[in-house]
């Protein structure tokens, strides 16, 4: 698929760059890596392409099994019968950033001037600066809150996937510990975080459809998510939404007699 990508999707000169991101572009992929090809075509172009984004694709998958567009994106992804995974995605020259993912391995530039040094070594996914989340902060204590209304309501199923929310928004925060800014490998994430980091979120208490082991698996992040995000929010000089995460421990000793933090 790659070879074809490098060598079949250039024919057309709308398109002004052919790359690779995920594993494939970061040089991390290993047989489960799904290819992950993304071209830069020109403005004016872009239209044709989002109507028609299955004609290139069938280019460089050749048979499948899937083809599925990815909304709010101009492409899609195939699947082979033989399951091999392949995205394609395009975008307009003047909305390129060549600095927008993890990593990428570059196959094709028309003109030189899009990656003018070469393939791109791997950022953004690396230790850098910590940083407080703020937003993902917020949306923590948001999913949090609404735990009242789910198991008010009995909504076992639904409260079993805020949980997984609220533990995705853990992970954001763990990643701002390290100071890394994520914006690919979905799939991938040992890499990214210690191995204290990881011994805590594995540690987590199960949680089936029980309300009481959902409010003590979210017990267990909400304490420790309280004591690394004030530590976080002090060390980078970065403001704590105090009232706002008062209120959500309130709210939740209220309606279940018990602490969270």
């Amino acid at each position: 698929m790659i070879e074809r990508a490098r060598t079949e999707l250039p024919a057309d000169e709308r398109i002004l760059a052919v790359y690779l991101v995920g594993s494939y572009g970061s040089g991390e992929a290993d047989e489960f890596s799904d290819v992950d090809v993304h071209c830069v075509v020109t403005d004016e172009s872009l239209p044709w392409f989002e109507q028609n984004w299955m004609e290139p694709l069938a280019t460089i998958a050749g048979p499948t099994v899937l083809l599925d567009q990815v909304p709010g994106l101009v492409g899609g992804l195939g699947i082979t019968p033989d399951w091999l995974h392949v995205d394609l995605f395009f975008q307009q020259l003047k909305e390129f950033d060549r600095h927008e993912y993890d990593g990428v391995r570059v196959l094709f530039d028309r003109d030189g001037s899009l990656f003018p040094d070469g393939d791109q070594a791997p950022r953004g996914g690396r230790p850098g600066t910590p940083y407080l989340p703020g937003r993902d902060v917020n949306l923590f204590f948001y999913f949090l809150g609404n735990l009242v209304t789910v198991l008010g309501r009995d909504e076992r199923i639904v409260s079993n996937q805020g949980l997984n929310a609220v533990r995705n928004q853990f992970i954001v925060l763990m990643l701002a510990e390290r100071g890394v800014r994520r914006t690919g490998g979905a799939k991938r994430l040992n890499a990214y975080l210690s191995a204290e980091q990881r011994a805590f979120l594995e540690g987590m208490p199960s949680a089936g459809s029980d309300p009481a082991d959902v409010i003590a698996a979210n017990q267990y992040l909400c304490r420790e998510f309280v004591r690394r995000g004030t530590a976080l929010a002090e060390r980078t000089g970065q403001p704590w939404p105090q009232a706002f995460v008062d209120a959500t421990l309130a709210h939740l000793r209220a309606h279940f007699g018990v602490d969270f933090a």
